[in-house]
This record gives structure tokens, sequence and C-alpha cells, in this order.
């Protein structure tokens, strides 16, 4: 409850005043002893609601969570307004009143910050009621699959893998763990399996626990694996009395099963410790034995070999097709004849859109809609809830909510200021994440790393979705399911953190009793508006999504930090107040223009600068903009679209980790050594009357990821030699008129994972000999291109994807291809027909004779040659 407001606080206190360089506002011996004693404290009530929260019971913690939430946002909004005034004061003598109070409030918060700490001692642990204390075998369902009744669509290869699993591979005991979020069927799919007479008839023993919504200890679960076990008890153990022993119910179980193939199926397990408790007594006599988890969270054990990657089924959302099929062949509308499948044909798109795959979405429903005779007025009341409140137990998402450390509760409540079924740039949240404080570095790793194991562990505890991966094998774009982001939103509105708006269903005038409701203020459209108002607070971010009615909107600047995806039109009408954004760290607006740069420029706090207007048409850049951008001190990533071009920088930049520009005709020699640090660069080179020198580039030593785009008619001069910095990972080259020479020393990149290449070079013949040792992806785009081959034994020995795109002349791939045993995919895009057919050879070779049975061949369009438009 107090997570957001706690950590928000602590990152203000860290960016304003434990920076290594000075900070803005002087402070006194009195003023930095006041500072760290706040800091220190606001991080042991941090520490207090990481142990507490969720508490059972606990109604004393969860006031106490409330008083700790409305002090953290308090003492934001005070020190920040203080700051603001120093900054923003006329004279020397307003900014020494302004630094005196700022010393005297942080000098009373501390002292607040105390008082809330005295509390939490005096906070009994008793109090927490814990309600499965009680009852040992509450949870216990005793072969539960047999009354399972859900209908399974679509799963058919999801069976077929798991019975592989039980039937064949190493006789040693096997686990198998099928992870999926909430609601996806893995319950229903392990069921049909358990329920299979040849796994009935294969197994001595089976037996199937469902796991309760909170693990205790391992007392509860070594009970009920005891008391499932009870009909296979020899007679030395009277049936029915089990010891109160921890280690004697272990040695009981142990019996139970030693000696006997058995399958055990852990229904809903949700702890990494109740696994680790109980493996010791599921004995191991290599006779096939098998234990199935179902589990939102992919329970990582370090090295255990009995929880290897290879034993982990990843349960995936149905398509349109599947979800249709089930909402048709459900049971309950299968008990009504009336209720027959063209009814209702007239909301089929609509269903499967709210739905979202997601099979218990789907059977909700179909439920409900069986139950009535006018489907398109109940569905509206269907749709309208499901919006609102989606369909998952909240109890449960709750528990998991709970369970989730401090930082990830944040990082997962930001999810709900996008809108519902929306796709998610990667490097758009974790920078977003990252000047929102929510990442704390952690030595020898950067923030953005940081921050995006902090992503992977919300994909591995099922909360988030994977939408896009990238070529390198990392995560491009994600998005929440619609279920989870219903709750996402009313948990972070219930913290009163968040106001998700539609300015289109709002009265003209009306958003002013909004504007100061919340810290995160999300305009996006959507069916119905949802919006809880428990106190007023200045927002620190606003999110842009729907540019209708923007410009009618007005909003308090002076605290803000993160503008995101902003109309340039709403700035343009205020910029008296664009001088209020001293706070400012984030800025993703449309397109530029006059008044920008002096928030650019002097703001001091700002890390991220975006300037791209989707709809911009790609042409000869005509805007110049000022190189007073180079003097915000703090500014990390600097992108523009190719509508504009800068000047590069007269001092060094060390803190550039990204820059996109239109490389401008006035770069000297050796420009790119003004950024040291930079790790990822994207250069787009247009029509000049003078060639543009690429030169020096070997010596961006952390660089990883360069992109170069040349339009038509332009000069590139590359200098000889010319070497690329030796820690590419991925390299993008388009348009570039690469010589022999150059693509040797790509080839010799000894970390390049992905290249492409898009007409970058206008030779026929491409022969490598011993290179890309490391790659992984390769797109490769040449209508000049007729041959192709490789010389060297080890040369794309890594490589998993290629793409080939308009290879019209190519007459074959690589036939030493069909031996990669690392190969999953060819997508070839308007190519030849000897090209397509050299393909399939590869295609067939690899199921045939490499076992490759998940191998994809993709064409898309068919050319032989070039027409005379090309």
């Amino acid at each position: 409850m107090a997570c957001v407001a706690l950590t928000s606080l602590m990152a203000t206190i860290e960016l304003e005043f434990l920076q290594p360089n000075p900070s803005r506002v002087p402070l006194d011996d009195g003023g930095f002893i006041s500072m760290e004693s706040l800091y220190e404290k606001v991080s042991s009530l941090q520490g207090f609601v990481q142990e507490k929260s969720g508490a059972r019971g606990g109604t004393a913690i969860r006031n106490l969570e409330i008083q700790m939430r409305d002090f953290a946002l308090d003492a934001e909004d005070r020190i920040e307004i203080q700051l603001s005034n120093f900054l923003l004061a006329n004279n020397g003598e307003d900014q020494r009143e302004a630094a005196q109070q700022l010393h005297r409030t942080l000098r009373e918060e501390a002292e607040n910050a105390s008082e809330l700490l005295e509390k939490s001692k005096e906070i009994d642990d008793e109090q927490v009621v814990n309600e499965s204390e009680g009852a040992l075998i509450p949870w216990l369902k005793h072969d539960s699959a047999s009354e399972k009744s859900n209908v399974m669509v679509g799963r058919r290869r999801d069976r077929e893998l798991i019975m592989h699993e039980l039937f064949w591979g190493s006789m040693n005991r096997k686990v198998v763990s099928i992870v999926g979020m909430a609601g996806i069927g893995k319950t229903t799919l392990i069921s049909s399996v358990y329920q299979d007479p040849d796994v009935a008839s294969r197994f001595d023993v089976r037996r199937w626990v469902s796991m309760p919504g909170e693990y205790n200890n391992v007392r509860q679960l070594l009970h009920t694996l005891l008391w499932t076990l009870l009909p296979e008890v020899d007679d030395e153990i009277e049936k029915g009395i089990i010891p109160d022993d921890d280690d004697l119910a272990a040695e009981q179980v142990y019996k139970c099963l030693k000696g006997k193939r058995y399958l055990i199926v852990l229904d809903n397990l949700r702890n990494n410790q109740a696994w680790y408790d109980i493996r010791h007594c599921l004995p191991d006599d290599r006779k096939g034995s098998r234990i199935v988890i179902t589990t939102t969270h992919l329970l990582r054990m370090g090295n255990d070999y009995t929880y290897s990657n290879s034993n982990i089924h990843h349960m995936t959302l149905l398509n349109s097709e599947e979800s249709w099929a089930l909402f048709c062949n459900n049971p309950f509308l299968k008990l009504k004849k009336h209720m027959a499948p063209p009814k209702f044909q007239e909301i089929r798109s609509q269903v499967v859109e709210i739905c979202e795959g997601l099979p218990y979405s789907i059977l909700v429903v179909a439920k409900r809609l069986s139950k009535c005779d006018n489907i398109r007025q109940e569905w509206k009341k269907v749709q309208k809830e499901i919006e609102l409140l989606g369909v998952l137990d909240r109890r449960a998402l709750t528990h998991t909510y709970n369970q989730l450390p401090q930082h990830l509760k944040v990082c997962f409540l930001y999810f709900g200021v996008f809108p519902k079924r929306s796709a998610i740039k990667v490097k758009q949240l974790i920078r977003l994440w990252t000047v929102e404080g929510f990442v704390k570095p952690l030595e020898h790793k950067g923030l953005e790393n940081q921050a995006y194991e902090y992503l992977q562990e919300l994909i591995d505890r099922s909360l988030i979705l994977i939408d896009t991966p990238s070529s390198s094998g990392k995560i491009k774009s994600c998005r929440m399911h619609s279920a989870l982001h219903s709750f996402c939103v009313r948990e972070a509105q219930k913290d009163g953190i968040f106001c998700a708006l539609n300015t289109l269903q709002l009265p003209r005038g009306s958003f002013g009793m909004f504007e100061n409701s919340c810290r995160w203020l999300s305009l996006y459209t959507h069916k119905f508006d949802y919006y809880v108002l428990l106190r007023t607070n200045n927002p620190r971010s606003i999110f842009f999504f729907q540019k209708d009615n923007a410009d009618e909107i007005y909003v308090s600047f002076k605290l803000l930090r993160v503008l995101a995806f902003v109309p340039s039109s709403f700035l343009q009408r205020m910029p008296a107040r664009l001088q209020d954004l001293v706070f400012l760290r984030y800025l993703y607006v449309t397109e530029w223009f006059e008044g920008l740069d002096y928030v650019v420029s002097t703001n001091q706090n700002l890390q991220t600068l975006i300037v791209s207007n989707k709809e911009s048409q790609v042409g000869t850049p005509t805007i110049h903009l000022p190189s007073t951008i180079w003097n915000s001190p703090q500014l990390q990533h600097l992108e523009f679209d190719k509508s504009y071009v800068i000047d590069p920088p007269s001092m060094d930049k060390d803190n550039m980790r990204t820059l996109s520009w239109v490389c401008s005709p006035h770069c000297r020699a050796g420009v790119y050594c003004r950024f040291p640090n930079i790790e990822k660069l994207k250069v787009f080179v247009f029509s000049s009357n003078n060639p543009i020198i690429l030169d020096n580039l070997e010596c961006l030593e952390r660089l990883e990821r360069l992109s170069i785009s040349v339009s038509f008619g332009c000069v590139v001069i590359l200098p000889e030699p010319f070497m690329f910095p030796s820690q590419l990972k991925k390299l993008r080259l388009n348009g570039t008129n690469l010589s022999e020479r150059d693509l040797k020393a790509i080839e010799m990149l000894p970390q390049l994972e992905v290249l492409k290449l898009e007409n970058a070079f206008h030779g026929k013949v491409w022969k490598v000999e011993e290179g890309f040792c490391e790659l992984k992806f390769l797109l490769l785009e040449s209508k000049m291109l007729e041959q192709w081959t490789n010389f060297g034994y080890d040369s794309f020995s890594c490589l998993e994807h290629l793409v080939l795109r308009r290879c019209y002349c190519l007459k074959n791939i690589p036939e030493d291809m069909e031996n990669m045993l690392t190969l999953k995919s060819i997508e070839l895009q308007r190519c030849g027909p000897s090209v397509i057919t050299s393909a399939k050879c590869i295609q067939e070779y690899q199921r045939n004779e490499c076992g490759s049975e998940f191998f994809e061949l993709k064409i898309i369009g068919e050319e032989s040659r070039p027409s005379d438009n090309e």
C-alpha cells in the first residue's frame, strides 16, 4: 500500500541530494544531517512494509501502512515545493528563505518518520492472524482431477508434450513444470493427462494435491501428502494417524513411495520453498517417477537437476479460432439447445477481443450468456463488468501481488499507465522505471540491465507477457493481459496514486477536478472510465496516449518528472509555464517548437529526450536544432527522428548512452569520440553536397548497437582501414556501399549476434571464410547478390534465424547450413524460386536428418527477377 510513495520519496532524496554532483540547493550541516536521517528512516520504513505487507488479519499493520503512505506523499510534496521555490526564486533573499524552509521541512519530516518507526516497533506480531495455522489439511482435494469438467480446446500439442515427458526420457525421477498465467488452463491440461487410461496404467501410485493460496510451513504439505497416500500405507502405520513430527512424517511419505513408480501432481504451487521442503522425501528409484507442478511462477532452484529448463512447459494463450471454438463448445452452451453458436456470431469479434485468448475468461462469458435470452443486452453488462473488474480471482491475485518484493510491486503497478491490450516497448518502459526511481543500482550492473531483470522476473511470475521478441533474443515489446490490467489499475487507484482518464467522455472543462488527484495521470481511450479520488496531491507523471481534447487540459507543471508522448500543441499553449519544469527527467514530444530549448538546456535532471512524430514524412531534414540541447548535464538518451539535425557537442558527453540523430554535414572528424560511454548509436545520413565521413567509431569501446542508414544519392566515406567497435552485438547497415574489406571487418567482430545488411554492399559475390562465430540473427537484402559461399568450418556456427529479402539474383543458400543444429528458422521475403527451393531442401534435411521438428520456413511473396521499377 505504501510501497510506491516510499519508493518515490527515496528516489527524490537520492536524485536531489545524494548525487556525486553538488546539490542544487546548498545544505548546511544541520540540513545535511536531517536529510541523511530522513533517508535512513524512510529506508527502514520501506523494509518494514516489505516484511509485513499482505499480512492477513493485520488491521494495525494496514492502518500503519496508510499512515506511511500519507506521510511519504506529503513529505515529498513539501520537499519538492521548497526545492522548486528555491530554483525559481528571482533574488537571493527569496532563495535564502526557500533554503531555510527546506531545512525545516527535512528536519520535521525526519521527526515524523521517527514517530512512524516507533509505531512499527509497537506492532505485535501476534496481531497477524494466519488463517491457515488451524486445520492441518483444509486444502486437500484428494484425486480432485476426477472432478474437473472444463472442456479443453486447442491444447492437443500441449497434451502430447506433457504425455511425452511422463512416458519417455530418463528413468530418473523427473519434475515437469507447467507454467502460465492464472486462468490459462494449466489445471485443465494436466487433469486431462492425469485421467488418461494409459497414464493410470503406467504408474503404481497417482496422487493429486491442490496447493493452498499461502504456504506457511512444511508440516502442512507433508501431512497433506501423507494423507493422500494413506490408502497405500502398509499395516505398520495405522490409517488415519499422522505423526506431528516433521521428520517422521517425511520418513513415512518416503516409505509410502519407495520402490514404486509414482505420479504426484502439485496443482497451483506458488512458492519455491514448498518444493524445496518436500523434494527430499520423494524417492528416486530410477523407475520413471514423475512430479508435475502447475504454477504461475517460474520456480528457480539453483542447480537442482530435477528442475532443469528442459522440463518446463510454457502455456500460451489461445488464438482467435481456438478461442471461438472453446466458446462454442463449452458445457454451458451445449446444455442449452436454443443457444446455438450462430446466435453469437454478431458478438464473436468482441468476445475474442475482450477475452484475449484466456480460457477462463471465455468460459465466464459463456456461462453468463447461457443464462439469458437477450444476448445483446446481457453482453453489454458482461463487457462492462469484465472491463472494470476483470474475471480472475481477486483474492488470489492480491496474494500474488503481496508476495512481490517492494521494487517489483511498484514496477507492476506502473503498467496501469499504459492502455489495455497495448504493446509496450521495453526500452521505453525501462527508461521510465529508471527516471521514476524504481531501479536500485547494484555493483557492476547498469540501471537498465537491472531494470530488464525486474521485467524478466515479472514475466517469470506470469504477470507480464512477451509481445515481440527482438532479433537478439531479448524482449522487444511486452504487454499485460487485460484480466491483470484491471486488477493493476484498481490496486494503483486504491493507493491514490493513479488516475486513468478518457477525455472524450468528460464534459468540456471538467478536467480540473482530476488534476491533483494522483501521482500518475494517464490519458487513454477506454470504454468505461475508472478513477478513484482518495487524496489531493500534485501529479508527477503524465502520459498522453489520447490526443483528442488534449489541448483543453490544464494541469500543474510544477512537480512534473515525466511528460510522455505529449502533443507539442499542448506545451505550446502555455509557454510561460514551461519554466516550471525544473524537475523534468523524461520528455517525449511529437515535434520540436520554439521555447522547448529553454526547458531542455536549463533542466538539470533531464535524462531522456525524444522528439519523434510517427506521422512525419521521411525526407530531407528541415529543422536545425540548437546546440544548447547538449547543456543538460544528466542527459543519457537523446533520440530524434529524421526531421531534425543538430550540430555535434563541443564538449565530451560522458553520460550519453543512446544517440539517434541525423548526421550533420558539419560533423568534423572524430566527433564520435565525444561520446566515450555510448552504448546505442543510430545514424541517419541524408542528401548533402559534401561527402560525410564516418570515422573513429572504433573508439566507442562500450558501443553494443550501431545502425547506419544512408538515403539514396548520399555519399558516405569510410576511412581505410575502417574498424568497427569491437564490443558490437547488433549491427544494422542500410544503403552503405561496403567494400569486401569492410565485410571482412564485420565478419571478424568477436561478439556480433545480430547483423542486418540492407542493400549495404553492391558486390555479386559474398565469401565468408571464418567469421560470424557468435552470430544468431542474419538479415540480408541485396538485389545484386548472385553467389554466397561459406568456407570456414566455424562460420555461422551459432546462427538461429536467417532472413533473406529481395534476393532476386541469388542462386541458392549455402548448402552447409543444412547441418547447422542451431538453425531454427528461415524467412524469405520476395526471393526467387531457386532460393525457395534451396530453403525447402534445408528444411527437409533439418527435420529428417537433424531431428529439428520445430524448424520453421516462412515464405512471403515470390519473385523471379526484379521489375524495371525496382
